[in-house]
């Protein structure tokens, strides 16, 4: 019996504590240097580099700005009318970093609303766990399972 409760008490805090899934490593995203002064980096897709990433949900994205002026990491498309209702960075200064963690998945169009020619794409996709059993239910479903195999040696001993 004392073995049946140590366990049980193992199994629920083993999985009491595991993750639906893992966070990501943080991927980076340089602001190019020279994208202000003119517009080659439009059709070399290089303005933000790289200028489309594809990530799992939960990840965080920086992005550094490496050109000598201020610019923008500004969720949507310049004529659109959600311009920043996602994430909006403001003005980030030389040098300076922005970050946002993508928690859904979908895709997500930004620019800079100084130099509106700079735009970008993030698409989060489903989360990636190698390995993992979790169910897509996630870690409740252990806790299910270890209490109702508790419950039932013991109904079946008929000690509860």
């Amino acid at each position: 019996m004392k073995l049946a409760i140590a366990a049980f008490v193992a199994l629920l805090s083993a999985s009491a504590a595991a993750p639906a899934f893992a966070q990501e490593s943080p991927v980076s995203v340089s602001i190019v240097s020279g994208s202000e002064a003119s517009q080659p980096c439009v059709s070399a897709k290089t303005c933000y580099d790289p200028d489309t990433i594809t990530i799992s949900p939960r990840t965080e994205v920086f992005w550094t700005n490496n050109d000598t002026t201020a610019h923008t990491v500004t969720s949507g498309d310049p004529s659109g009318n959600d311009v920043g209702s996602v994430f909006d960075s403001g003005q980030i200064g030389p040098q300076g970093t922005y970050s946002f963690i993508f928690m859904s998945q979908g895709t997500f169009d930004y620019f800079c609303t100084i130099h509106p020619w700079m735009t970008g794409q993030v698409i989060v996709g489903a989360p990636s766990v190698p390995g993992s059993t979790t169910p897509e239910f996630g870690p409740a479903a252990a806790l299910v399972f270890v209490a109702s195999v508790f419950f039932t040696v013991f109904l079946a001993r008929g000690r509860f």
